[in-house]
């Protein structure tokens, strides 16, 4: 046997309300166990002008450790087609310098371990790897661009 429910304008009315009302403690429950993860703020301690990077970062491909980063500040200096060492940039994962530098994209992908790459592309992209192949959307840490002097 099955159920029919009349749908009258009392019924479309309760459920409506029962449906807001679920909505709102729902959204006041998520909002009171919700955790941000921390992030650190440690600033390199080089002399030269400093750029944090700012989350959400752009997923590289498919890499779980390797991410895009965009930032106009240092746009004239990034490495280009004609001339793929030319950005003195320097990127620092917390207080740690990462690298090697102007690395090969695909590299930067599949092996990460800090390698990075600051490219020309409409504007300029910080693709970038972890330390130790974490992910930077998550793990926690400060990744800046520093020019330096």
């Amino acid at each position: 046997m099955a159920l029919t429910v009349r749908w009258d304008k009392r019924t479309k009315l309760v459920s409506a309300v029962v449906a807001i009302i679920t909505y709102f403690l729902v959204a006041r429950w998520l909002q009171l166990d919700y955790v941000p993860p921390a992030v650190s703020h440690a600033e390199p301690k080089v002399a030269g002008e400093k750029v944090l990077l700012r989350r959400p970062f752009s997923r590289f491909v498919n890499s779980d450790f390797a991410v895009i980063a965009r930032d106009e500040k240092f746009s004239g200096l990034a490495d280009s087609v004609d001339n793929n060492e030319r950005s003195p940039i320097e990127i620092f994962e917390d207080e740690r310098r990462l690298g090697p530098p102007h690395g090969v994209h695909e590299d930067i992908r599949a092996v990460g371990r800090g390698r990075y790459s600051h490219w020309r592309n409409n504007g300029a992209i910080f693709v970038f790897s972890s330390s130790d192949n974490s992910d930077p959307q998550t793990n926690g840490r400060a990744y800046w661009a520093v020019k330096p002097e």
